[in-house]
């Protein structure tokens, strides 16, 4: 066994995880846009053990085709959405993650339409920084956020309240 290299993690299985990502990142990125969020800041980001796509400095999800057991991690928060029947394993190191196995019956490409939904249930749960900005009385009356600055407005939490319906100011305020 000296000398020899182990076929399950050589540079061809980042490109094999980079060569899926290519094919549904645009999928991953309108579902982003269809909830309001910049496409442009779902990235991948590659480590040792895995590739991981993140929205701004958030994980949506981790996609590791290395070692004998391939799997995608989804950060608990998105433990609701899980398809049925998916095996799913919990890990003690990673006590924030679930994995879903990866094999005969789940292969990776069964998995696009869930990663899909992740990406832009993404938008809607990323966490707040603030309240809201100067513009929550526009914001109000147009029942969504109007800042120009994508990015800035990810971090609103007045942005997603109005998402689920209610007003807190203005016109149509309802609450």
């Amino acid at each position: 066994m000296e000398g020899q290299i182990s076929l399950t993690d050589t540079p061809e299985t980042k490109t094999r995880e980079s060569s899926w990502l290519e094919r549904t990142m645009p999928a991953m990125r309108t579902a982003v846009e269809d909830h309001g969020g910049p496409s442009d800041m779902l990235i991948q980001s590659a480590t040792k053990s895995y590739t991981a796509v993140l929205f701004c400095n958030f994980t949506v999800f981790r996609l590791r085709l290395r070692g004998k057991q391939h799997s995608i991690s989804v950060p608990t928060l998105f433990s609701d959405l899980i398809p049925e029947g998916v095996i799913q394993k919990q890990v003690s190191s990673e006590p924030k993650y679930i994995r879903l196995m990866i094999d005969d019956q789940h292969p990776l490409d069964f998995y696009t339409s869930f990663l899909c939904q992740i990406s832009g249930a993404t938008v809607d749960r990323y966490p707040k920084e603030w309240d809201c900005c100067s513009r929550y009385l526009e914001c109000s009356n147009a029942r969504t956020c109007v800042h120009p600055d994508k990015a800035f407005a990810m971090q609103c939490g007045y942005r997603k309240i109005l998402s689920s319906g209610r007003v807190f100011f203005g016109e149509n305020r309802n609450v």
